[in-house]
């Protein structure tokens, strides 16, 4: 791990000023008055590898994937594979990286060394599942596909079938990550995986809508199991279909182009999405009280960690196993590529990691 030093010199930088810049789509929370982003704890490794989706294992580590690289300890050449996956252990404060599947040093053969992407991690009842970009076609026309592991990352299997590409099709995002081995789903969402996507028009100049998707836990490897949401009925229920063509939107930026990474909250009782709405410093933070919404803006940034408008904002998320128990303390993982990623903290092609504090509003 590599602590910026010019980091410690923009502790201003994120917080909650005023940048010009696109608009954020959505009301103020009406739960989180303010997020203070600590620069002064930023940290980052692995350089040379991107995305960085995180997940929460029964070993009580952390889990990620990171593509274009060779994880930690590698380089961009040095170990680089396709997709590879790591393994976090420790606190935000003290922690070591390990590979599992893939690059530097790893401790198993890689399974995708020359082709697959993912930022779609989750690990359920002791299986990991991740959803692979098989790297088929020019983003964003490419088919996805399932795959998992039953030993903590050391192989993959792969489904067989695909979320296939094009127009109308769900095209899979991200989880939704709850507590440690997908524990602490609250009543009324037991007994299913929840799953984000996008759905694309046929106007290339429109943003992709987000979509959710669920699936029974004992049948996430089932394509004909996963149903999708419709909308919420007049009592404020969500209604769900199998078919794809009836699929309504959970959010929608106009800015962005699909759905950020999502996690529960516990303490809070809310969901938090970290999205990027365009390049690395333009950083989103929505609320909401149920997966589906109605969302609320944390924070919508232009300026994140000195960084602009730019290249590529890619994930962002917050790890539950980090939060603290009073949920007023988080880290954020994520992970930026190219043109301003360069610029402010260099947040470029790494795993990046910074601790975050929230003030409530004062009726709360």
């Amino acid at each position: 791990m590599k602590r910026t030093l010019l980091a410690m010199l923009l502790l201003s930088v994120g917080g909650t000023g005023a940048w010009s810049g696109p608009v954020a789509p959505y009301p103020p929370s009406d739960l989180i008055r303010n997020m203070a982003w600590h620069w002064e704890t930023y940290t980052n490794a692995a350089i040379g590898s991107d995305l960085w989706p995180v997940t929460w294992g029964p070993d009580d580590n952390l889990y990620t994937a990171w593509g274009d690289g060779g994880g930690f300890g590698g380089g961009d050449q040095d170990g680089r594979v396709a997709l590879g996956f790591g393994r976090i252990e420790g606190g935000p404060e003290h922690w070591r990286g390990v590979n599992v599947n893939g690059g530097k040093n790893s401790e198993h053969p890689a399974t995708f060394p020359k082709k697959g992407k993912t930022a779609i991690l989750l690990c359920v009842h002791g299986v990991f599942y991740a959803i692979v970009n098989l790297q088929d076609g020019k983003w964003p026309e490419v088919n996805h596909e399932l795959a998992w592991s039953t030993n903590l990352g050391a192989t993959w299997t792969m489904a067989g079938w695909r979320f296939p590409k094009g127009t109308g099709h769900f095209q899979p995002a991200s989880f939704l990550n709850f507590g440690k081995d997908y524990t602490g789903v609250p009543t009324g969402l037991e007994g299913y995986v929840y799953l984000y996507g996008a759905k694309r028009s046929s106007d290339p100049k429109q943003p992709a809508q987000a979509c959710l998707a669920r699936v029974p836990v004992d049948r996430v490897r089932e394509r004909a199991a996963y149903e999708f949401f419709q909308g919420v009925d007049s009592a404020g229920e969500p209604r769900w279909t199998e078919d794809e063509g009836r699929t309504g939107s959970v959010c929608f930026d106009p800015n962005d182009d699909g759905p950020g990474t999502v996690v529960y909250a516990p303490t809070l009782k809310r969901y938090l999405m970290g999205s990027f709405h365009g390049g690395p410093g333009q950083l989103s933070v929505f609320d909401a009280p149920n997966p589906w919404g109605p969302w609320t803006t944390v924070g919508y940034y232009e300026h994140f960690g000195g960084m602009g408008a730019s290249g590529e904002g890619l994930v962002c998320t917050f790890p539950p196993k980090w939060m603290s128990a009073d949920g007023l303390t988080l880290w954020c993982v994520f992970s930026c590529y190219g043109g301003s990623a360069k610029q402010g903290i260099h947040g470029h092609d790494r795993f990046n990691l910074i601790k975050a504090t929230l003030e409530l509003s004062p009726r709360q």
